[in-house]
């Protein structure tokens, strides 16, 4: 049967109906995108001077992100970023930190991203003595949960150059409670080159008794990566690249060490 055309404005309502319908549809779709996005987490940008040095009248300028949770006072985080990184490696961290319900402070460390200073491969003098101090800016702020005046509730994490940094604040600074160090070392030149450091034989059932032992192998590319993006050589502070995997076949022709590329 001949399908009998539509009147003409019957046909315009159930064409503009259709738009209506697509129209909502579109609306249905973004509005429930922009309802399951993070929320925004506020921030506070600072840029700390703080002593060159012990007693050094010479200051550095130490470049900090506080990023503040929904209620405060709360417990704090020092979040760390790895050697050749700064403060923005760990931003995402950070915000995820946040929305947990913590205060998350990260910085870049001396001589990396906007902070000035040398690098002093987290010399207690310098990188630790610098975090030391972010925590009396924690205190400072009023937006942390204290345990007793002065001393904040206060964890500190990391990986790799920032976990070997939140042991060596930790073994420093008692108001740290709580550390979660990542994939970092305990002895950055035997991290590197096995053995090559050993000051004197070490006591029985020492836990990195192994690390004593003879025939260390030299860490090619994690050397490599390290001192390259100590140099300056990587773009922005950061590595360009991250490194290869275990096992696999760089540009020359050499096996790589599992990691990223800021160490």
């Amino acid at each position: 049967m001949p399908r009998l055309p539509l009147p003409r404005p019957r046909r315009a309502r159930l064409t503009a109906l259709g738009a209506v319908v697509v129209v909502l549809a579109a609306a249905t779709v973004l509005w429930a995108t922009r309802d399951t996005a993070p929320p925004a987490v506020p921030t506070q940008d600072a840029l700390l001077d703080l002593p060159a040095a012990p007693g050094s009248a010479e200051q550095v300028k130490i470049d900090t992100t506080t990023y503040l949770p929904t209620t405060l006072p709360a417990p704090a985080v020092l979040l760390a970023h790895g050697f050749g990184g700064d403060k923005t490696s760990v931003a995402d961290d950070a915000r995820e930190l946040a929305r947990k319900g913590f205060v998350v402070m990260t910085w870049s460390a001396r001589g990396f991203g906007k902070s000035t200073g040398k690098i002093g491969l987290n010399d207690p003098d310098g990188e630790v003595a610098d975090a030391s101090r972010l925590i009396d800016r924690l205190v400072a702020q009023h937006q942390v949960t204290l345990d007793a005046t002065g001393d904040p509730k206060v964890a500190v994490t990391g990986a790799s150059y920032g976990g070997a940094l939140s042991l060596l604040l930790a073994g420093t600074d008692k108001r740290v409670d709580a550390i979660a160090p990542v994939i970092t070392y305990n002895d950055l030149a035997q991290g590197l080159v096995p053995n090559a450091a050993t000051p004197a034989a070490t006591a029985p059932g020492t836990p990195s008794a192994g690390a004593f032992t003879p025939d260390g192998v030299f860490k090619k590319s994690w050397a490599g990566i390290f001192f390259s993006a100590g140099s300056g050589a990587a773009a922005s502070g950061s590595p360009s690249a991250e490194a290869p995997e275990a096992g696999q076949e760089t540009d020359t022709g050499s096996t790589g060490a599992t990691g990223a590329g800021a160490a």
